[in-house]
């Protein structure tokens, strides 16, 4: 998915890297967790991300289930997040 360019060929950039660069971000704008501890990105998180503003954004669930590889839609489902002003707004 993220690639650079090395001797003039594309190159991928590995998992690792991505996440050294993420958490690197993440500790320079001062994000903490309750514990008052940095960060840190879990690749899985993008999953999450995807699904959630796939559905928010009007992608039919069995649509992001297909895209996701899940067998069984509460998987997908299970991905969602429901945000409070987005519970309150639908009802």
């Amino acid at each position: 998915m993220f690639q650079w360019d090395s001797a003039g060929r594309r190159r991928p950039v590995s998992p690792a890297n991505i996440r050294k660069a993420l958490n690197e971000a993440l500790a320079a704008i001062g994000m903490i967790d309750e514990n008052s501890e940095p960060l840190r990105f879990q690749s899985h998180a993008l999953r999450r991300i995807f699904v959630t503003d796939a559905i928010t954004n009007g992608m039919p669930p069995h649509i992001a289930q297909i895209i996701c590889g899940h067998k069984d839609i509460n998987t997908t489902m299970g991905y969602n997040s429901v945000h409070p002003h987005d519970a309150i707004e639908a009802h």
